[in-house]
């Protein structure tokens, strides 16, 4: 599926791909050739495992919604404080601008649609340094209704060898400022000797794209360990659900309104919106693309790391010893 925003296509090869010749890219990197003294995962490290790691992992619709949510809310709003103009319109018959009027007041809402619903549930990117290869979610172009049906979902393998990374920016601008959001992209060649671009995955925006891409950089290509010295794993615990969420709050309600009074106040005021979008979210659950991931990419991963496997190796490859691993903290 071709990315918003970012320019994909062509061949992905060094001569082709300069700085100034694609619009928004910034950097283009090399697996043999340090992108800085910096590296870290900046937060996106969602799993560790014993021959990979997880990258930009989580649930992407459990408290999905926002930005259709914002949408219906000030569409509506527009809708009641503007509605004498669209019945006069109405009125002297100029269906067609009162149609474009209200489709401007909504235009929010239905962006919203397009990205959040009928969404890949999750969609995280592995690197598997025993194997060499790079597993991910791949979203197809959309099939039915046009703008708002759902797409097929699918996932892909695809060797270390064929994947390069770069550097990409996007301009963000609001009343105040225009500012940059800076992405780290990975672009999928076709082959060894065919340097097309057939696929692309984005991570961010990230601070540093630099030193994200040196921190995989390092894992695979010199084996570095995942994790700093003391650092604890990526928890892989259960999906977050909104649903489970509210009967913890049924179960501490008294209890916060004791700790937090001027949250749990702010927050009852600003139920009816809370209305709108537990509604919303639970569309985007409900017409979620569910990612199945095949058994040999399953078998290949095992299962995740956890601190108790971190102490019982004497190895320390995956976390270095230090004088917080020696206490146990």
């Amino acid at each position: 599926m071709k990315l918003i925003g970012f320019d994909t296509s062509g061949e992905s090869t060094d001569e082709t791909r300069l700085d100034g010749k694609v619009f928004g890219l910034t950097k283009r990197y090399d697996k043999k050739r340090a992108a800085g003294a910096q590296a870290g995962h900046q937060g996106r490290l969602s799993g560790v495992y014993r021959d990979a790691i997880e990258i930009n992992g989580g649930s992407l619709v459990a408290a999905g919604g926002y930005a259709t949510t914002l949408g219906l809310i000030c569409g509506l709003l527009g809708l009641y404080f503007f509605r004498e103009s669209f019945f006069g319109d109405l009125a002297k018959g100029h269906y067609v601008l009162t149609a474009i009027g209200i489709l401007c007041l909504f235009c929010v809402f239905f962006i919203g649609i397009y990205f959040e619903m009928f969404s890949p549930s999750e969609s995280p990117i592995y690197f598997d340094r025993a194997r060499r290869r790079v597993y991910y979610v791949h979203r197809s172009g959309r099939r039915r209704f046009i703008l708002f049906g759902p797409s097929a979902v699918e996932i892909r393998v695809i060797d270390w060898s064929l994947v390069d990374a770069e550097h990409h920016t996007k301009a963000r601008a609001s009343t105040a400022s225009v500012s940059r959001d800076h992405y780290l992209v990975f672009l999928m060649r076709k082959s060894e000797t065919d340097p097309t671009i057939a696929d692309a995955y984005p991570i961010g925006p990230v601070d540093f794209p630099s030193a994200l891409w040196e921190y995989i950089r390092r894992y695979m290509e010199r084996d570095a360990a995942p994790l700093i010295a003391g650092e604890a794993p990526p928890y892989k615990g259960a999906t977050f659900d909104m649903i489970e969420a509210l009967k913890q709050r049924k179960k501490n309600y008294w209890q916060d309104w004791k700790e937090l009074p001027w949250t749990q106040l702010w927050q009852h005021l600003a139920l009816p919106l809370f209305a709108v979008f537990f509604v919303v979210n639970r569309f985007v659950v409900w017409t979620a693309q569910k990612v199945r991931w095949p058994q040999e990419v399953k078998d290949a991963l095992g299962v995740a790391i956890t601190e108790e496997d971190l102490k019982a190796d004497p190895t320390h490859k995956l976390r270095p010893e230090g004088e917080a691993t020696k206490d146990g903290t």
